[in-house]
């Protein structure tokens, strides 16, 4: 017998994030840390942007620790961790099933009797595939063209299986493009990530095809929101989407990133490549309509607040000679 999501006002405030020193994990510690929650932060390394009084637990998805299985007992588990990126690439899908779908199989299965609400992280950006809808909605058909988007979907089929047989108790999040502060775009995160970078270092910037892609960016603080939400309210069993619901092309971020930077970009056209889809961008009225949760920073906004981060990351570093992360 499958399990409904109890009232807002009845969820647990354990949470355990797993992937915790990525880019969203770090970020939704810390917003989970402001509104009261335990967190129990999951990585193969620290962070040394974790949340003061987080439990820390180090290891591998693929073979996760007792204390880890121990934690997720009657708490909210975020399930971020990811070991890849989308690419027109397959040389390196089978290490990629291994890390990602049959890790996460093995943990579903360790965990299928244990109390505890998972929220998956998959991807708004590739599980969709080419389509020339508008906005996307939850219903539309799957034809991800990565290897990292049908990982993804598998990973998504995967808990609908385990709450069918097992009644475990999940919730999809499909985010569409994050951005903001501890993005990195030496990590291969983001474009947003990846203008600043090579704008404001005069680097050439790459733009495959004639650069009127549309993706929908939605700003770290809107997403972490989004994902407690889910933990707290959404429907057991449902796949929402997380993103603004509007469109931006390549061309018109690179303008507002060059214009914040006062930086012209130098604009390198390449021939389009296999693994973009042309517009992807989502229909967010569901998780409106049932949790009341919407983006409340604008893109412009959330570029400005990632510039004023980047700047207070280059001032924290200028004396140490490293990298901002």
């Amino acid at each position: 017998m499958t399990q409904e999501c109890p009232p807002l006002g009845d969820r647990r405030r354990k949470a355990v994030i797993l992937g915790a020193s990525g880019f969203i994990g770090i970020n939704l510690a810390r917003a989970m840390a402001q509104q009261g929650f335990e967190i129990v932060c999951f990585a193969r390394h620290a962070s040394e942007h974790w949340p003061d009084g987080s439990s820390i637990v180090l290891g591998d998805l693929a073979a996760p620790p007792r204390q880890l299985l121990a934690a997720m007992e009657g708490s909210l588990v975020f399930h971020l961790a990811s070991s890849t990126r989308p690419t027109a690439a397959t040389e390196m899908a089978v290490a990629e099933i291994e890390a990602n779908l049959i890790a996460t199989v093995a943990l579903l299965e360790a965990t299928k009797s244990s109390d505890c609400r998972w929220v998956f992280s998959s991807s708004g950006g590739t599980v969709y595939g080419q389509t020339d809808a508008l906005q996307i909605s939850e219903e539309h058909a799957n034809v991800p063209i990565s290897s990292y988007g049908t990982v993804k979907l598998a990973i998504e089929r995967y808990y609908s299986l385990y709450r069918a047989l097992h009644g475990i108790d999940s919730v999809i999040a499909r985010i569409s493009n994050p951005f903001g502060p501890h993005q990195s775009a030496a990590k291969g995160q983001g474009l947003i990530a990846a203008l600043f970078d090579r704008i404001a270092s005069r680097t050439p910037v790459n733009i495959w095809g004639d650069g009127e892609n549309v993706r929908d960016y939605v700003y770290i603080d809107d997403v972490a929101q989004a994902l407690i939400s889910l933990g707290l309210g959404g429907r057991a069993g449902e796949i929402y989407n997380v993103g603004s619901g509007l469109g931006t092309s390549v061309i018109d971020l690179v303008k507002r990133i060059s214009a914040i930077l006062r930086v012209p970009a130098k604009l390198v056209y390449a021939p389009a490549r296999g693994v973009d889809v042309r517009r992807n961008v989502l229909d967010i009225q569901k998780i409106g309509r049932e949790l009341g949760w919407r983006p409340t920073c604008t893109l412009d906004e959330g570029i400005a607040l990632t510039y004023r981060w980047r700047q207070g990351q280059i001032v924290q570093f200028r004396d140490s000679g490293q990298r901002p992360a």
